[in-house]
């Protein structure tokens, strides 16, 4: 639905759905931090009292709207006063947010001379409400040349897509919300709901906080969606392939010591699993010292490695074992699965579908680096004794990705096959009174008649239920997550800190410490690594491609703390914590600055570390932003494994919260 008249959406209801509201919210509040909508100088703030100087019945509207403060017009067009209008409310992370629930409404006043006199009168149009896909569309037409725009290789049609699929499929996703409330989350203080794929679960409904089109999963059918989404909670039974071990390249892990002789069957597997491939094994002729059997998602088996891989299936080089076994559910991320049996060993695979602007492949290559990384981190532990006790990481230097005998790192089709194992701490996941809490399952939003993980740890906690509670926990989680990452800072190092990726450690309820996954993009300063007595890791890069992960100055190592770490990973849990309590915003972001003074003081920084962070956090007037929409709209060529990113500017949330 395009557009909806003023009439209509007073008899349908404002909004189809509160889930695909928050995608128009987070598409508006996007386009305003990047600066898309005042380019140009096509915007601009309105208060309601300006409203007077539009028609009666315009004004008459937007007041009976009742959204105190502003407006925000973006013009399309002046002379025939053609623009779109929506309320917004003074924000702290950015300076103007969408009022959720406002709508975007289209005007059209219409100069024209009267048939009787040939003076000029205005006929107004609208206002017309539209909905995120046709606020799309108007942005690419005004700032977009035809060229850009047309047809269906460009980032514009692309993103478009991408708008259409994460409304479609936050209507599934919806759909999987009833069966949650009588199964992990109904029972008080019940195991159930710490389980690791119940806390996944939980999270996968948020999704990567803010971005517009986080929910689109690309090369999903409503019946894949269904099938192999962490949302439907659905079962996924692995694939095997089989390999020649000439064309296997491998972890460290997987190389040496006593894992050397085991196989992802070995290790992944019961004993009548196991069998099951074996014999599968012999029924084809192959001998296990000539080929290994790789897990394969059963997606990605049917949809993706028969084009992929045609010739190596052709050839003998893979040879399908047609055998299933061995059952996984689907995490947030999609293509890390976690066991049935509890086991903590996890599972990561790639999965052919574009996400966030990205094709969700695992070449050998991000795995290299994943070794790479964990290495880095391990060696901070080693040099910070409090790292040490507080900072726990998973695993991940056991894979096996296929390798064509080109060697090509960087080639598209070998991408498509490889699997990574991800080890827990075994000291974590077998203590019973220690739970682990995924960040982001904290930032998921309440929905109707469920316990949040936050309800049942404020309850475990023997905390009334209340705001106040909510305040209590909520700074402890950024004390305790901002401490050890500027303790990593001063090393020279920044893993990738969003909420899927860390893990609080609750030992009692209590935080005591991070668990850490995912180590492929751990970012770094070398000079202070070096001071550190850390070594570079020496990651591999395709030639002539930007990186991320070396960082020349100490401020861009920074940024990923103030992007990640800040806006969207605390900042994702502040809002679904101030929505569910009826919260200030404020309030919880002043918790969050004495959070970080006191992390300063805890993470006993060296001089040059401390001045870079209150400087840069505190002092600076603006703070980096990480761009969601521009990077997709400008982005060209053919969609790689890599996110598009760039990077803008926005307001000192510290200094909004303190009114400076």
């Amino acid at each position: 639905m395009g557009r909806q008249t003023v009439q209509e959406a007073s008899a349908h209801g404002a909004i189809a759905s509160k889930s695909q509201e928050r995608i128009c919210m987070d598409l508006v509040n996007a386009l305003l931090a990047e600066g898309v909508l005042e380019e140009d100088g096509r915007g601009e703030l309105l208060e309601l009292s300006e409203m007077t100087r539009f028609s009666a019945g315009l004004h008459s509207f937007f007041e009976a709207q009742k959204h105190p403060g502003f407006y925000f017009r973006w013009w399309l067009n002046r002379e025939s006063g053609r623009f779109l209008i929506f309320p917004v409310r003074p924000a702290v992370v950015q300076a103007f947010c969408y009022c959720f629930g406002g709508g975007i409404y289209e005007v059209n006043e219409m100069s024209q001379r009267s048939a009787s006199d040939g003076k000029p009168y205005s006929r107004e149009i609208g206002p017309t409400r539209i909905d995120a896909m046709k606020l799309l569309e108007l942005v690419a037409e005004q700032r977009c040349a035809p060229h850009e725009r047309d047809g269906d290789n460009n980032g514009v049609a692309r993103l478009k897509e991408l708008l259409r699929l994460s409304l479609e499929q936050t209507s599934w996703s919806d759909a999987y919300a009833a069966p949650m409330c009588d199964t992990s989350y109904a029972a008080h203080a019940n195991d159930a709901a710490w389980r690791l794929i119940a806390l996944e679960r939980q999270a996968a409904w948020r999704d990567r906080p803010f971005h517009p089109v986080a929910k689109a999963k690309g090369g999903w059918t409503q019946a894949d969606y269904e099938a192999f989404s962490a949302e439907s909670g659905q079962p996924i039974t692995l694939e095997w392939l089989a390999v020649s071990k000439a064309f296997i390249y491998s972890g460290k892990a997987s190389e040496e010591g006593a894992l050397a002789a085991l196989t992802p069957a070995d290790l992944l597997l019961a004993p009548e699993e196991r069998k099951a491939v074996h014999k599968a094994m012999e029924l084809k002729g192959l001998s296990q010292e000539l080929y290994i059997a790789l897990p394969v998602h059963p997606w990605q088996r049917t949809a993706m490695l028969p084009q992929m891989l045609q010739e190596e299936l052709a050839s003998g080089i893979c040879i399908p074992l047609d055998v299933q076994t061995g059952v996984y559910y689907a995490t947030s991320s999609a293509r890390s699965l976690a066991p049935r049996n509890g086991s903590n060993r996890h599972l990561k695979l790639p999965l052919g579908i574009v996400s966030l602007g990205a094709v969700r492949y695992l070449p050998a290559v991000h795995m290299m680096n994943g070794e790479r990384g964990q290495r880095l981190l391990e060696q901070a532990q080693m040099h910070d004794s409090v790292l040490k006790d507080q900072l726990f990481l998973c695993d991940e230097r056991t894979w096996w990705a296929y390798l064509p005998a080109s060697g090509d790192f960087f080639a598209d089709p070998p991408r498509h096959l490889s699997a990574l194992i991800r080890q827990y701490p075994a000291s974590l996941t077998e203590t019973e009174n220690i739970r682990l809490l995924p960040m982001s399952a904290l930032a998921a939003y309440p929905r109707e008649d469920q316990n949040t993980i936050l309800d049942i740890w404020i309850r475990e906690r023997n905390l009334p239920h209340s705001a106040a509670s909510a305040a209590t926990l909520f700074g402890e989680v950024c004390l305790t997550f901002l401490t050890i990452c500027l303790r990593l800072f001063q090393c020279g190092v920044m893993p990738e800190i969003h909420g899927q990726n860390v893990l609080l450690i609750l030992k009692d309820q209590v935080i005591s410490g991070l668990l850490l996954r995912d180590h492929d993009s751990v970012r770094l300063h070398v000079p202070w690594m070096i001071k550190n007595g850390l070594e570079d890791p020496q990651y591999k890069m395709k030639p002539g491609y930007p990186n991320s992960l070396y960082n020349e100055t100490p401020q861009k190592l920074l940024v990923y703390l103030q992007t990640l770490g800040i806006q969207v990973n605390l900042y994702a849990i502040l809002e679904a914590i101030a929505e569910q309590f009826k919260m200030d915003e404020k309030q919880l972001w002043l918790i969050m600055l004495e959070s970080l003074q006191q992390a300063i003081a805890l993470a006993e920084l060296p001089e040059d570390a401390k001045a870079v962070v209150i400087a840069s956090m505190l002092d600076q007037p603006n703070w980096p932003w990480k761009n969601l929409v521009r990077p997709l709209l400008e982005q060209e060529g053919p969609v790689s494994g890599s996110m598009p990113a760039s990077m803008g500017e926005t307001v000192n949330p510290f200094h909004r919260c303190r009114g400076i």
